[in-house]
């Protein structure tokens, strides 16, 4: 079924890229998940789908004629792994807040909330086949299934995260438990060029892995808080198909924002209707 929210949910803090403060507000509804940035007067709701991606760079960015939101691949994770489908997210920033650089303080703050059951049934995505889709040394595929797996190939040039790989069987117990705690990352090098490109102003130690040369800056959640990070935002971005997935096995190599949508567009094409 279609599920929302019992009751409003509050979330405050700076953005990842934009360093903008700003309050999220999860409301319930019952017309899909939708993004209103209420500091801007006559801005229309944003559909929380593949087609209103507007940029990848270092983040999912959705936009409509009015209005555009940053960064929301890890309130689309909180959201898609507690199965809530409906859901008006009202914005009065550009961006959501970072929080701790994962998706556990959304999860927290909407099971608080409380989910309620709507008269209705989510559409399916109905995938009958391997569907498999490449770019270089970057893979993607998904398969009919007995239940719905997540696995992620992490590969970098750095050693110490030379190859990480993590498979996710998705109910919200597991995702709450094995991934919602991991924290965004960047490597030591690149944050004089995220910062020169107007990036990252909003993250700090507190909210993010730093790789250093030899190191890490801080203390891992995980041993392998690298690729859980990743399948956080595959989650959150390949659910913006706008339909609940059926048992898949889904696997991915070095995949990232940009192929996940494109991932998300092919499955919705591939998705033989009823």
């Amino acid at each position: 079924m279609r599920k929302t929210l019992s009751a409003t949910a509050v979330v405050t803090g700076n953005g990842l890229h934009t360093g903008v403060p700003a309050t999220l507000t999860f409301k319930p509804a019952d017309n899909g998940i939708t993004f209103l940035r209420t500091d801007i007067p006559g801005a229309k709701p944003i559909a929380a789908l593949a087609q209103n991606v507007s940029s990848t760079l270092r983040g999912t960015n959705l936009k409509n004629d009015t209005a555009e939101v940053w960064t929301v691949e890890h309130v689309m994770s909180a959201l898609h792994a507690l199965g809530l489908t409906d859901v008006t997210v009202e914005m009065d920033g550009p961006e959501p807040p970072v929080t701790d650089g994962a998706s556990d303080v959304y999860v927290e703050a909407l099971l608080k909330a409380g989910l309620k059951d709507l008269p209705a049934e989510q559409p399916l995505l109905n995938i009958k086949q391997k569907i498999t889709y490449t770019s270089g040394r970057i893979a993607y595929s998904a398969e009919p299934a007995d239940k719905l797996t997540f696995t992620f190939v992490f590969l970098h040039k750095h050693p110490l995260v030379s190859h990480q790989e993590f498979t996710l069987e998705f109910t919200p117990d597991n995702y709450i438990q094995e991934i919602a705690r991991a924290r965004t990352f960047g490597f030591e090098e690149e944050l004089a060029f995220l910062k020169a490109h107007g990036l990252a102003k909003g993250g700090n130690l507190e909210n993010a892995v730093i790789v250093g040369k030899d190191k890490f800056i801080n203390e891992l959640r995980y041993p392998d808080e690298l690729v859980r990070h990743k399948i956080l935002d595959m989650v959150g971005d390949l659910c913006l198909t706008g339909r609940k997935l059926p048992p898949l096995k889904i696997t991915c190599t070095c995949g990232g924002h940009k192929h996940n949508v494109i991932f998300a567009k092919i499955l919705l094409v591939n998705s033989e209707d009823k």
